[in-house]
């Protein structure tokens, strides 16, 4: 039987994340001081040290969560033997349906830290034969790339399915930009 003393500190980590996440649309975390968090959280100070020592750490939790939803889908979607395309495609489905979050962190009140754990991902994707610098630099590239694009596919009201969109991102990683190109025109992603 679940311990209900768990329940209720899941639950109050989740409002405070949820009050922080709603502040990030205003302003950057370290301009966020936690009277204001707890005020729109509605939850003592006191409560919020419990289990934060500050606004930054809390942010850092977020982070922590989507990186290891990330990790999940990955790691699960590697057990079901599932295709690049598939594996990029659930991502984007995890992202879609954490939209108000993915573009709180993305947005410029954002943190560095999602696009290096995107760059990670994109290395999984990149058919190198070694972690030259190079390597590196094109992986930083392409994350990059792809965070826009999942930047821009997220803010239009009408977007493209998660799974045109995932063809599109990893034609991009596995074939360059050219071919990418191609894709989406043959796909009819983009008016030509």
């Amino acid at each position: 039987m679940p311990n209900p003393e768990d329940r209720r500190v899941k639950m109050t980590k989740k409002i405070l994340k949820e009050a922080l996440v709603e502040l990030l649309k205003e302003k950057p975390v370290y301009e966020i001081s936690i009277k204001r968090i707890c005020e729109n959280a509605d939850v003592n100070r006191s409560t919020f040290y419990h289990h934060y020592q500050s606004a930054q750490e809390l942010y850092d939790d977020i982070i922590n969560d989507i990186k290891n939803d990330l990790n999940n889908i990955i790691y699960s979607s590697r057990e079901k033997r599932l295709t690049k395309s598939e594996i990029v495609c659930e991502i984007l489905s995890y992202i879609e349906a954490n939209r108000e979050l993915v573009l709180v962190v993305l947005g410029d009140n954002g943190n560095i830290g999602v696009g290096q754990r995107l760059s990670e991902i994109v290395n999984h994707f990149v058919d190198t034969d070694n972690n030259s610098e190079l390597s590196v630099y094109c992986a930083q590239f392409i994350s990059a790339g792809v965070a826009h694009i999942v930047w821009l596919w997220l803010n239009e009201k009408d977007h493209l399915p998660a799974a045109s969109v995932a063809g599109l991102i990893t034609t991009i990683i596995c074939n360059g930009v050219s071919h990418a190109i191609a894709f989406s025109e043959e796909k009819g992603l983009f008016a030509t």
